[in-house]
């Protein structure tokens, strides 16, 4: 006897097959700056329900983006140093040390004109001197620079003595905070530019391609010609002056100096850093991830405040952070060299 054929329809078969998200979804989802766009858009909903509000006040948000601007240029050329697989620590001591140069200068009555350009350049020179001992002395950069802010905040306190220093111009707060192009302030858009600029430097210009390289295998780059040490110094200058520029933009926001100025700065900037993605190996990271890293350092600063937190939790959050977010990267980077 025929048996008669089992109909079960055009759609039966896709019960029994697994549900596949596309290779490009699968792709986009792994990425880091997918996962920190999801953190950020969790500290936002946690935010605006535990501050009943007070998140999404003009104000606050302006003071958010000023704040995140200040670590996000430094942030910018620490991206660049930790690429080629070093670290400065000293960027808080710097800071206050440009802060209290750059202020001296002001209350003695020199031009603003020439005390801006005085920023970048003294943070060049501290920067500079960085490289120069890591470089030069074969220091091990952790060590140098830890040993340099405490040489930079006795620098501090030779200048400043017990004294603060106030009568700054009110044009850098104007300049900085209270002057927008659209919506965003001054300083929002001086970090976007820099970040902007770094970012195609190293996606574009060869000379950042070979940071990279350094970060990946120094020995290999200099065996093909890569000028390693050069480039190393150059990268401890240039966040020097993004350091400078951070300083400058700190007193718009903030205009008094004092000798704890740029206390724990540091910590903020590298939090940022690693948690973009950038391996403190050297040889992986970018400019989006550090841009996405320091909106969260940013955003748990605000958070702090705005649902009245005890301050020091800050520094126990972003210690957290780093340690994690080394994790994660140490992880991933076990994963890819089983597979």
């Amino acid at each position: 006897m025929k048996t008669p054929a089992l109909n079960i329809g055009r759609a039966a078969p896709a019960l029994h097959r697994p549900a596949r998200v596309p290779i490009a979804w699968r792709a986009l989802l792994a990425r880091r700056e997918t996962a920190l766009l999801g953190v950020i858009v969790l500290v936002v909903a946690a935010v605006s329900l535990g501050a009943h509000a007070g998140f999404w006040t003009r104000v606050n948000l302006d003071g958010l983006m000023v704040t995140s601007a200040i670590t996000a240029v430094p942030a910018a050329g620490m991206t660049l140093v930790i690429l080629t697989g070093g670290i400065d620590a000293s960027v808080g001591s710097m800071l206050g040390l440009v802060s209290a140069i750059g202020g001296l200068l002001f209350v003695a009555g020199w031009p603003v004109a020439v005390v801006v350009p005085v920023f970048v350049l003294a943070g060049a020179v501290l920067g500079w001197i960085n490289g120069l001992i890591i470089l030069c002395g074969r220091v091990p950069p952790i060590v140098c620079t830890l040993g340099t802010l405490s040489i930079f905040r006795m620098g501090v306190f030779l200048i400043m003595g017990s004294a603060w220093i106030t009568a700054l111009p009110p044009g850098l707060t104007r300049f900085f905070v209270a002057d927008h192009l659209g919506p965003l302030p001054g300083a929002a858009v001086i970090a976007l530019a820099v970040m902007a600029v770094l970012a195609a430097f190293l996606r574009v210009h060869r000379t950042g391609r070979r940071l990279f390289a350094i970060g990946n295998n120094e020995e290999a780059a200099r065996l093909v010609g890569i000028p390693v040490r050069r480039l190393r110094w150059a990268t401890y200058a240039l966040l020097g002056a993004c350091v400078g520029l951070g300083a400058l933009m700190r007193l718009g926001q903030s205009p008094i100096v004092q000798t704890t100025t740029g206390g724990g700065f540091e910590l903020g900037v590298i939090a940022a850093v690693v948690l973009g993605g950038t391996e403190l190996s050297g040889g992986r990271g970018g400019m989006v991830g550090t841009f996405l890293g320091t909106l969260v350092v940013g955003l748990i600063g605000d958070a702090i405040v705005l649902m009245h937190i005890q301050p020091f939790w800050s520094g126990v959050v972003l210690g957290v952070v780093i340690l994690a977010s080394v994790g994660v990267n140490e992880g991933r980077r076990a994963r890819q060299v089983v597979s």
